[in-house]
């Protein structure tokens, strides 16, 4: 009887297979490789000979500064210049007890202390750089922790002055017991870098190439008031770049956090990467240009050069990006010129470094008097494709922060550069103090993201990560958002939830998404949260 079942049940199986009618299950993977970890090349410190320093003249790199951060558990280096005549001397440094020495060559010096420290927040020490007796350069207040980059476009170096009229006292009104808690306790210290100080001769010149230090005037500073706030947009901070440091070391102030800004308004993807990684581009995306006025062009690698390239030996940990709205009709082409983005980064840097990448958000309809039409309609393409890398497994040690809950909101005077740069912060520090220090997890306080797809001719079925516990909705009701394609035509879809699943009945079904609106956030247009309330990420997926 057993037998006669088994041939049976193959003949039925056989006959649905032939008609087209069988549910098995495919695996939606867009067929690239997943992305790999890279050698941590800045935690090598090779041996040598310590020499005592007798250099007669030297400079040590304008990196260098008093109240300055130095990375934790990753080698500790100081470069400089000196005359011609100089070479064969040798420049030694010492701080909190190690000890490094550097033979002048071809007019440059470069010491790598021998060994590393631990993370302190303790003043009062000095790094010292010395040649023969007498030329001594020391650095005072000196701190050992994190250094991170923010870099992107306008809204990652977005200031507290804001960028249209009436901005400033939005930003000022909303965020003012905030900067009253930008304190010199806090062992937060900042690194101004603003693409106006770039547009001179000085600034042109130091485009060209990349560069082996930052601009002569830029220095290490306390995230007091004075330097966050400044006293206008030339000299006051990155909201995004504050707030995530801010945060970040309110979750673990046994670690001092230093964060530069390399970012620039407007910026395509192709100034912000460095010359190798601009050539790797897809064609679209390789000789994009920013026209600041009718003088000055940031040429492609321009930002790169200038406030890039200067920290690729200083360890850092990790990169918050926010950047897209100028690449958002290239997003097709996007997705792999991110990549190659990112891996050429943690080679230049040496470090396997925490990407954050701050998803695109809503925006209104206008900045100031610009309409934001056109390329704006491409928005929601560049979301997914930001998050299309995440799905698909592309780039390694890489994050989602969503943020079309904290967009623009009616009455908001500038549309472009939604002013809620503090969720961000906070988001973005609440990741990377789960991955790098163990404090909370990843699975609470990650947004959720899909991490598999399988569909037939019946039904979707999205596994997400990063579901705290369970998927649910933020307002209790059904989940709202999801979209399924037909053809060339997107319609709205019913969906269940259940723990970390949603289950989808498409039957033809050749694509999901979810939370395509570019303007307004409600719960009508997207609901979906982790059992900890986090928003789900918006996603696109073609079957």
């Amino acid at each position: 009887m057993k037998k006669v079942l088994t041939v049976c049940a193959a003949i039925l199986l056989a006959a649905a297979m032939l008609s087209g009618c069988t549910d098995t299950y495919k695996t939606w993977g867009s067929g690239k490789q997943p992305g790999a970890e890279v050698a941590e090349t800045s935690k090598t410190i090779p041996e040598y000979t310590l020499q005592e320093g007798n250099a007669e003249s030297f400079t040590v790199a304008n990196y260098y500064t008093s109240n300055m951060i130095v990375p934790r558990d990753r080698r500790i280096e100081i470069w400089g210049t000196a005359p011609e005549s100089e070479n064969g001397k040798v420049v030694a440094a010492e701080f909190k007890g190690l000890k490094g020495s550097g033979v002048i060559e071809d007019g440059a010096f470069s010491i790598i202390l021998q060994g590393t420290l631990p993370a302190s927040g303790e003043k009062g020490h000095d790094l010292v750089v010395r040649g023969a007796e007498g030329t001594d350069v020391v650095f005072s207040d000196v701190l050992v922790g994190d250094i991170w980059v923010v870099s992107g476009q306008s809204n990652a170096d977005l200031t507290f002055f804001g960028s249209v009229p009436r901005s400033t006292l939005d930003i000022l009104t909303l965020y003012s017991d905030y900067l009253n808690e930008a304190s010199a306790e806090d062992n937060i210290r900042i690194l101004q870098q603003i693409n106006w100080s770039l547009q001179n001769a000085s600034g042109t010149n130091r485009m060209r190439f990349p560069q082996t230090d930052v601009a002569k005037n830029t220095k290490w500073q306390i995230a007091d008031r004075k330097k966050v706030y400044g006293t206008s947009a030339l000299n006051s901070f990155s909201m995004l770049g504050y707030f995530f440091a801010k945060e970040l070391y309110k979750l673990n102030p046994d670690v001092p956090i230093g964060i530069a800004m390399a970012a620039c308004g407007g910026a395509p993807l192709s100034i912000l990467a460095s010359p190798e990684a601009c050539e790797a581009f897809p064609e679209k995306l390789r000789d994009q240009t920013l026209p600041i006025d009718n003088s000055v062009i940031f040429q492609p690698s321009s930002i790169y050069n200038a406030f890039m390239a200067p920290l690729t030996h200083v360890g850092i940990t990790g990169m918050i990006f926010y950047q897209g709205e100028s690449n958002a009709a290239e997003s097709k082409e996007y997705v792999d010129a991110l990549k190659i983005l990112v891996e050429d980064y943690r080679v230049k840097f040496g470090s396997d470094l925490l990407f954050l990448n701050v998803q695109l958000t809503s925006y209104g309809y206008e900045s100031g008097n610009v309409s934001l039409t056109g390329p704006w309609d491409y928005v929601p393409d560049m979301r997914f494709a930001q998050s299309f890398v995440k799905i698909e497994g592309s780039i390694a040690n890489y994050e989602i922060i969503p943020t079309i809950d904290v967009g623009w909101k009616k009455g908001d005077s500038d549309g472009a550069h939604p002013y809620y740069k503090y969720e961000l912060g906070l988001r973005g520090a609440q990741i990377a103090a789960a991955k790098i220090y163990g404090i909370g997890t990843v699975e609470d306080v990650a947004f959720p993201v899909p991490s598999k797809i399988t569909y037939n001719n019946k039904e979707i079925v999205i596994e997400y990560d990063y579901v705290g516990g369970g998927l649910k909705t933020l307002d209790g009701g059904r989940a709202q958002g999801f979209e399924i394609k037909k053809g060339d035509v997107w319609e709205k879809t019913t969906v269940t939830v259940e723990g970390n699943k949603v289950i989808i009945s498409a039957a033809g079904a050749e694509g999901v998404r979810y939370a395509p609106e570019l303007r307004y956030f409600t719960t009508n247009a997207a609901n979906l949260c982790s059992g900890t309330g986090n928003i789900a990420v918006p996603f696109s997926v073609d079957f």
